[in-house]
């Protein structure tokens, strides 16, 4: 009866450990695709379920569109640019997200910073040359958001900003995340017709 008893005693625990295992993976964050997703979108351009699980909570206002351009683009694009302004109640207004496309050279300061960045060599998460020019960081290294990504592909510099920080998640991991499916998501042209930024020499 001893062994018998033991050999139950046994049991439970390693059924405890194994539901403690359980509960734990459940526990970590769930990982956004960071490929074109189907299903609802917000702004016409951002998964509304992707910005649901960024966020932790499917309560929150998304604000901003994709607009054409009144001709085609130099790479045959007819996109103007695209801007998608989030917020949450926690937030009181502010932003929780933010995520633009906007035509390379449009805001060379924006486009210099990439450069200078990665010549700088502060980025947390720095692109597949690839993939394009771009980088990730965090609020510690740029503070400019808890997660922070650019990334020029083509004639197009795509920039996402997680503001706050979120329980339990990685907010540079999401922003790389978020921007690997718009540029998924929008399939511009990758091949570009303008010049690459450039960083600013040093004073």
């Amino acid at each position: 009866m001893r062994m018998v008893r033991g050999f139950a005693a046994a049991s439970v625990a390693l059924i405890g450990v194994a539901a403690c295992s359980a509960m734990a993976e459940d526990r970590r964050p769930l990982p956004l695709p960071t490929t074109s997703v189907s299903g609802d979108l917000a702004c016409r351009f951002v998964s509304k379920e992707s910005l649901s699980i960024a966020l932790g909570t499917a309560e929150y206002d998304a604000q901003g569109d994709r607009r054409d351009a009144h001709r085609k683009n130099p790479d045959g694009s007819t996109l103007a640019a695209a801007t998608c302004e989030v917020s949450t109640a926690s937030t009181k207004g502010k932003r929780a997200i933010s995520i633009s496309v906007q035509p390379l050279g449009l805001i060379g300061e924006d486009d210099a910073q990439v450069a200078e960045v990665l010549a700088s060599g502060r980025a947390d998460y720095v692109f597949p040359a690839a993939e394009g020019m771009g980088f990730a960081a965090s609020d510690a290294t740029l503070h400019l958001g808890a997660g922070t990504c650019d990334l020029i592909v083509g004639d197009w510099h795509y920039g996402v900003t997680i503001h706050d920080a979120v329980e339990g998640r990685k907010a540079v991991d999401d922003a790389v995340a978020l921007t690997r499916q718009v540029v998924a998501t929008l399939n511009l042209p990758k091949v570009g017709t303008k010049p690459r930024p450039t960083a600013s020499p040093a004073k």
